[in-house]
């Protein structure tokens, strides 16, 4: 067993990078915050972590230089959310220094003693496109911010939107869930920061190709209302009115919105794929995702039948409880403390 008087040291980029702390690195490094021991230090500055300490590093990327380059702690462990640039490279094309730091940053996870994911779907991924044992990595499904758990907010009555919640890379699927949503005639309102622009000749990254489609195909359209950033206050009133919340990706490593908006009773559709089996188990209605015309006669069948989505809702707030503050704390403790 690891020596349990080894203080705890996570890096923290945020504190010296304002920009990342509305980014999904925020959000983890916040759930971090409200549920690791109060001990346990978060820190920028790699050069004042002791030897005889464990460093956590919430967020391992492939194509950006190498945090760390040799051992600087007796335990170090990396947090690897998912691999899906390195699943689908055509559609995450990288140019020569991004290729480089690939291969550095690969070489240099053997640095780590542990690799801490999302969940089995991407721990699979990991062993499988990174060559790493499975013994090695250790799941741990992340919980929620402490504002969904506590909240008070209690529903007047659905309002008659859907709702997605998220970011605008090429596995959310946005360009097929626009065509659906106009094939239903629904409105939906998207929440996230890459909404505030809506312009689609600002997306000419090839990472934003889909996201370019998603905007010229609902430029001036009143059935999609984009919000931007908003509070967790504001976020938690447009789940709990919400009649649905979409999720159609194409993979991901875990799925926040799902788990969000089970936390508040609103049912979900999401898309048919391992992932979102594993997580949402028979809590959630399931569709093709890249069938658009299947996409939208299922959000049509769910807006027009109240009993089907209370039932999706009873059963997603069950699952919900999968996802508690409580059992990410004792599965975290497991990991960075092994016996």
């Amino acid at each position: 067993m690891f020596d349990m008087r080894a203080p705890v040291y996570i890096y923290d980029p945020t504190i010296t990078d304002a920009q990342s702390k509305v980014r999904g690195i925020g959000r983890y490094l916040q759930i971090l915050r409200e549920n690791c021991p109060s001990d346990w230090i978060f820190t920028s500055d790699l050069k004042k972590i002791p030897f005889h300490a464990i460093l956590v590093q919430p967020f391992y990327t492939f194509y950006q230089p190498p945090l760390i380059t040799k051992r600087i702690t007796d335990r170090q462990i990396a947090i690897i959310h998912d691999v899906i640039p390195l699943k689908y490279p055509e559609h995450y094309p990288i140019g020569v220094k991004a290729f480089f730091y690939s291969l550095l940053q690969k070489y240099y996870l053997g640095l780590f003693d542990s690799i801490i994911t999302d969940s089995e779907t991407s721990r699979n991924d990991i062993v499988t496109y990174l060559k790493i044992k499975k013994n090695k990595v250790s799941v741990l499904y992340p919980t929620l911010a402490d504002c969904f758990w506590n909240s008070k907010i209690k529903s007047s009555g659905p309002s008659d939107y859907c709702l997605y919640v998220g970011d605008g890379t090429w596995n959310k699927n946005l360009s097929i869930t626009a065509h659906a949503i106009k094939k239903a005639n629904v409105t939906c309102i998207f929440v996230g920061k890459i909404f505030a622009d809506t312009n689609p000749s600002h997306y000419t990254h090839p990472w934003q190709s889909d996201l370019h489609l998603f905007f010229k195909e609902t430029q001036n359209d009143k059935r999609f209302i984009f919000t931007g950033f908003v509070s967790d206050k504001e976020l938690l009133h447009l789940y709990v009115q919400a009649k649905m919340n979409i999720l159609l990706s194409r993979d991901e490593g875990f799925g926040f919105s799902y788990v969000e908006a089970a936390s508040l009773g609103c049912p979900s559709l999401l898309s048919d794929t391992t992932i979102f089996h594993e997580i949402a188990g028979e809590s959630a209605a399931f569709v093709n995702q890249d069938n658009p015309e299947k996409i939208a006669l299922k959000l049509k069948e769910l807006l027009e039948d109240s009993k089907k989505r209370e039932m999706l809702s009873f059963k997603a707030l069950e699952q919900a409880e999968k996802y508690s503050a409580e059992s990410f704390r004792k599965k975290l403790l497991e990991v960075v403390y092994p016996y």
